[in-house]
């Protein structure tokens, strides 16, 4: 069935909007193929395979569908003929792509995002400790009325409703879809809601991001102080860390993806080592930003980890190829010799 798409997330307008523009589309005629005629397709685009039997073996393995993703850097770009000093990226192969290229892409992506979700783990939960015991302190369930947090923020009209009704159903809904026996025992046990000190452990990374977003100015104050930055440039540091931790969770590109919720400059009292990111936009609209700033909240986690130097060391080894540098994941020249990369 299709009839949930579009999402029912969409405006009414929006819906409508791609309804009609989809109904003057051609439909889509594809046919299926097997691993090996995909590989043929592929070498007659113009893609090198120098070790056929192990090329189908990736595409068995991993899918087409996802190399894609990994491909698409070594596929040629031509002149958009509607848009001037812009180009168009086509299905043929630049001279000189292999497939193995795109493996190697793929490869190191994944240990890219293995990393990451390392330094995330660490970050998201230190984050639940903080808006614990910060919120804790005014009220045990703080998280549950504006009144405890930054009114201003929360009561901000949202979908019908307003920015902490919409955050705390989902709030709600992790206590309510959750298995964990504590949640069980507790539900079981008492009528109160769940207090924030515990709640927190049922939240996913982008919950606690909202409510470090709203939570009340003194405490966000309190928190960032921890970390020595100001309350904005922390919610905007977690705030981009959510967003990649969906792309990791969801197995997706990372090296070059394009970072929708870009981490804030810092002032050069806040965090010296991570203002070198304000000099080139690239570095904060891919991924070498927030990977600057998860260096720095990292460090002052735990002093003694060993993660700035693999998240370097990893960059250091990107695979040579034409086509792919480190350079589109926002890893410019000179990179490796910031501060924010040492001990």
């Amino acid at each position: 069935s299709i009839s949930t798409w579009p999402s029912p997330l969409l405006p009414l307008a929006s819906r409508g909007g791609l309804l009609h523009i989809r109904a003057m589309l051609p439909p889509y005629t594809k046919p299926h193929l097997s691993f090996a005629d995909q590989l043929a397709l592929l070498m007659q685009r113009g893609l090198a395979v120098t070790d056929a039997p192990k090329a189908i073996e990736h595409l068995q393995r991993i899918g087409y569908g996802r190399l894609t993703l990994y491909w698409q850097p070594l596929q040629q770009r031509v002149p958009d003929p509607n848009k001037p000093h812009k180009t168009l990226r086509i299905e043929q192969f630049a001279a000189g792509a292999e497939f193995r290229h795109a493996v190697d892409l793929y490869l190191f992506d994944k240990q890219l995002r293995l990393l990451f979700l390392d330094a995330l783990e660490r970050i998201e939960v230190a984050l639940r400790v903080d808006l614990a015991h910060a919120l804790g302190k005014r009220n045990p369930w703080a998280h549950r009325d504006p009144a405890h947090l930054d009114a201003q923020r929360a009561n901000q009209p949202m979908q019908g409703s307003t920015r902490h009704t919409s955050w705390l159903s989902k709030a709600d809904q992790s206590i309510t879809r959750s298995k964990e026996d504590w949640v069980l025992e507790f539900l079981a046990t008492y009528s109160s809601p769940i207090p924030i000190w515990m709640a927190v452990e049922a939240w996913d990374f982008g919950t606690l991001s909202w409510l470090l977003e709203m939570a009340h100015p003194n405490d966000r104050a309190a928190i960032a102080k921890r970390y020595g930055l100001l309350p904005d440039t922390l919610v905007s540091w977690i705030r981009s860390l959510a967003f990649v931790r969906n792309i990791c969770a969801h197995h997706a590109r990372l090296w070059n993806a394009g970072i929708v919720n870009q981490p804030k400059v810092p002032r050069q009292w806040e965090a010296a080592q991570v203002v070198h990111i304000g000099g080139n936009v690239v570095q904060r609209s891919r991924v070498y930003g927030t990977a600057a700033a998860a260096s720095h909240l990292i460090k002052r986690i735990n002093p003694g980890t060993s993660w700035c130097n693999r998240m370097k060391d990893h960059w250091l080894a990107f695979p040579a190829m034409p086509f792919a540098s480190a350079v589109q994941g926002g890893f410019l020249p000179g990179w490796d010799q910031e501060a924010v990369w040492g001990l």
